[in-house]
């Protein structure tokens, strides 16, 4: 007999339904991650600081190709004449190359446009590749390690790491939903920068009249174009691991951002002290000073860039191999990632 009294006449109400808005995804692993990197990414797009950063990076982009293009429109602007060499004189020659003869309009055309190309070159594919890797090796590396670092170190400052732990998902889900959200911002923002590169290079050519001669594209070409932007994007990726890795260990977004920097400044400073003072060095203590660099994080990456240059632009290859470096980098990102990891899941953050 049930010892639950009823209530004459009252009713039991009926459990409340689903709205068909709400949509209930699968509960496996990696769907769980998918859709938080969706709410990270979502976080990201609605903070001021990811829109000030994203920005700036464009702006810093359209500066740099604007400079070369205003340096090369103003080229060619200019009379043909101011591009022949000087007369020979007695006082000219041992100076370099000069015109012993009267030119011709014809001679005067071709310096210039032989100018316009040297000048244009940079804004020019493969010249504008070349560029938009320098300017993400210096700006872009600054800007990911400033979002990486924010991504975790904002959970700290603000005191929301230890609500998101009670969410239901675990430690590692909420991890590696940072870590995707990393990598969507640093493919999607070189994507955005190499078009955009691309694009202005080519708009400023037709201003100038230059042609562009596309008999370097080939297969071949191509396959080394992409793994250049790789590299850029496996090199950047490796400072947003280490920024990431640093703000969990200081629990802040400054010891993210800041240790990060300071790495990258100290790294490049030791290498080239290292490298005037090694060869100075006798015996096993200078050889054993010129192989530091070797296992540096930032030379191994230059190196990587260095080697599809070699393809690219005819540069000389790097003195490391693509296997020494990815070996080395791959060292770098387990460190960095699994010490993240491993104090994300060891870590008290109730206090």
């Amino acid at each position: 007999m049930s010892s639950v009294s009823q209530t004459p006449g009252k009713k039991i109400p009926s459990p409340i339904r689903r709205r068909d808005t709400v949509v209930m995804g699968r509960r496996d692993f990696f769907s769980e991650v998918i859709r938080l990197m969706g709410v990270e990414l979502y976080k990201l797009r609605r903070r001021a600081m990811s829109k000030v950063l994203s920005i700036s990076g464009l702006i810093i982009t359209l500066i740099a190709f604007g400079l070369y293009a205003a340096i090369s429109i103003s080229a060619s602007s200019s009379p043909a004449s101011h591009f022949l060499p000087a007369t020979c004189t007695q006082a000219s020659q041992a100076a370099g190359p000069c015109l012993n003869h009267t030119p011709t309009p014809l001679e005067a055309e071709q310096a210039k446009q032989t100018m316009l190309k040297t000048l244009s070159e940079p804004l020019r594919i493969p010249g504008s590749l070349g560029t938009v890797g320098m300017i993400t090796s210096t700006i872009g590396l600054i800007l990911i390690i400033i979002l990486a670092g924010t991504i975790v170190g904002g959970e700290y400052n603000v005191g929301t790491i230890r609500l998101m732990f009670t969410r239901g998902p675990t430690r590692t889900q909420f991890f590696l939903a940072k870590l995707g959200a990393i990598l969507v911002c640093l493919i999607l923002g070189i994507f955005i920068v190499t078009l955009l590169s691309i694009a202005m290079g080519i708009i400023s050519n037709i201003l100038m009249g230059v042609a562009i001669d596309l008999k370097f594209l080939t297969v071949s070409w191509v396959l080394h174009a992409i793994l250049y932007m790789l590299t850029i994007m496996f090199g950047l990726f490796i400072y947003a691991m280490l920024a990431l890795c640093l703000s969990t260990l200081g629990r802040t977004t400054a010891a993210g951002v800041a240790g990060a920097l300071v790495w990258w400044v100290v790294e490049n400073a030791l290498g080239g002290i290292i490298t005037l003072v090694g060869p100075r060095v006798q015996g096993a203590l200078g050889r054993f000073l010129q192989a530091i660099p070797a296992y540096f994080l930032n030379s191994n990456i230059e190196a990587l860039s260095q080697n599809q240059d070699h393809y690219l632009f005819g540069n000389q290859p790097s003195s490391l191999t693509d296997l020494h470096a990815i070996v080395i980098l791959a060292v770098y990102l387990i460190l960095f990632i699994g010490l993240s990891w491993w104090v994300n899941e060891r870590r008290d953050v109730t206090n």
